[in-house]
């Protein structure tokens, strides 16, 4: 089922500021670039330092398809490899890939902007090597943890601070995730062994400072002035109730999630019953875990609603998506614990015939609307390619033409999986000018509708 989106990205292509970004670092340099964002549009030091550099400014459009695409397949990696980290004592090579696929898979079918997560090259970096960095970070937490007192310890830590600096540096939905995360950590050193060591304060001190310096950037307070709605908290507090019901409810009852869990939780099963490290606590309690999730999933869409004053963009609703994931199987996995424990409950008495159904029913999933159904749509019916070529057609006309102020078609195909917006009617604008900028014109903007309406 992956397959598909793997193949799209050979027809992907640049927008918005995938261009803007390359072609700042070309005119101001690329420190002179950090500061401009920094002091006029965003703290995301980390993103816009990595994006300045990406393949447009060497002026490689195939590498941009690659670039996108690496990314993914890392992402998909580190998923794998935190599974196995977590593990791997237990579980079998093919069950934690199996794992690890069924929530890659979830992940793909059911979040809300498919343009807007490893095929937006800006997204990508902003979004989800976040969500990347953080699973990273979990796997060298947890091999310190293995490995206290041994010679790589002070190396792992090492990493890790360079890894909180880069989190909080991405992006605000990064760092708040990055927060909650650190904060959970200490909580469960102090619920477990009623102390903090000096590591975690070390991290928790990281994490502040980095923070500090993405939320103090003059650029947050320019972008801010775009939505005279943020910063009311009545308003905030019920748009992201709203949203996260309608949300929850998506996710849970409308894809095949339920299905999924039902399919994979023998294998969630084996790991709990059979692990040497079991959850003690509080983190055993359904009930707390259940509460922690919902609590994490109302500030992380809280955040973008408290900047925004209307409901978050899509693409970081992306990444409440996958953190809702993660929480999901979490908590599948305690209340299977807890079952166990309370109700010596066994999942090898569940008829097989049940596993059947419940795959029936993901397939019949995929008749529905859905991005899986989407990217082979875009695929079979030939949107992709034409879209592709549309484009490559486009960037040889702009270079072989010698006039510095150029009017383009507008584009006749935009899949829906990984098109997200074309240059627009005005040669001035912010997007039009980097654009053109690339193409060494003066100007380039498309037809307007009127344009094409008297031809």
């Amino acid at each position: 089922m992956i397959i598909p989106f793997v193949i799209l990205f050979f027809f992907n292509q640049p927008s918005a500021d995938d261009w803007g970004l390359a072609e700042n670092t070309r005119i101001m340099g690329f420190m002179n670039a950090q500061l401009h964002y920094y002091k006029s549009w965003t703290g995301k030091f980390f993103s816009n330092a990595v994006l300045s550099y990406n393949p447009l400014y060497f002026r490689s459009i195939f590498g941009y398809k690659i670039m996108t695409l690496l990314l993914m397949i890392l992402f998909i990696y580190v998923l794998f490899i935190l599974i196995s980290e977590l593990t791997k004592k237990v579980l079998s090579f093919r069950e934690r890939f199996v794992f690890s696929l069924s929530v890659f898979f979830m992940y793909l079918y059911a979040m809300p902007s498919l343009s807007q997560s490893f095929y937006w090259l800006t997204a990508s970096v902003v979004y989800q090597t976040g969500i990347m960095m953080i699973m990273i970070f979990l796997i060298l937490y947890t091999k310190i943890t293995n490995q206290a007192g041994t010679s790589s310890e002070k190396l792992l830590t090492f990493l890790s601070v360079i890894l909180l600096i880069a989190i909080a540096g991405c992006s605000e939905m990064s760092m708040v995730t990055g927060v909650i995360m650190i904060s959970l950590l200490l909580l469960c050193k102090l619920i477990i062994e009623k102390k903090l060591n000096s590591r975690l304060i070390l991290f928790a001190l990281t994490t502040a400072l980095s923070s500090y310096v993405l939320l103090s950037a003059p650029g947050n307070s320019v972008r801010g002035s775009l939505y005279p709605e943020s910063h009311k908290l009545i308003p905030s507090l019920m748009t992201t109730f709203s949203t996260m019901k309608d949300l929850l409810f998506s996710w849970v009852f409308m894809s095949p999630l339920l299905f999924i869990t039902f399919l994979i939780a023998p294998v969630l099963y084996k790991f709990i019953t059979n692990s040497g490290k079991k959850p003690v606590g509080i983190f055993i309690n359904p009930l707390f875990t259940s509460l922690t999730l919902l609590v994490t999933l109302f500030i992380l869409i809280f955040t973008p609603v408290w900047s925004l004053g209307r409901a978050p963009f899509n693409r970081t609703v992306n990444i409440v998506y996958f953190v809702f994931l993660i929480g999901w199987f979490y908590n599948v996995m305690i209340l299977v614990f807890y079952f166990f424990r309370k109700y010596n409950f066994n999942i090898g008495r569940v008829p097989q015939y049940f596993y059947t159904l419940a795959m029936i029913i993901v397939v019949l999933f995929l008749f529905k609307k859905n991005n899986v159904k989407n990217a082979y749509a875009d695929l079979l019916r030939g949107g992709a390619v034409r879209y592709n070529n549309e484009l490559n057609d486009r960037y040889e006309y702009l270079s072989k033409n010698v006039s510095d102020s150029i009017v383009v078609p507008s584009l006749v195909n935009t899949p829906r999986t990984i098109f997200l917006f074309d240059i627009s009617t005005d040669p001035k604008s912010e997007f039009n000018s980097k654009y053109a900028h690339y193409f060494n014109k003066r100007y380039i903007s498309v037809m307007s509708s009127d344009t094409l309406k008297n031809e």
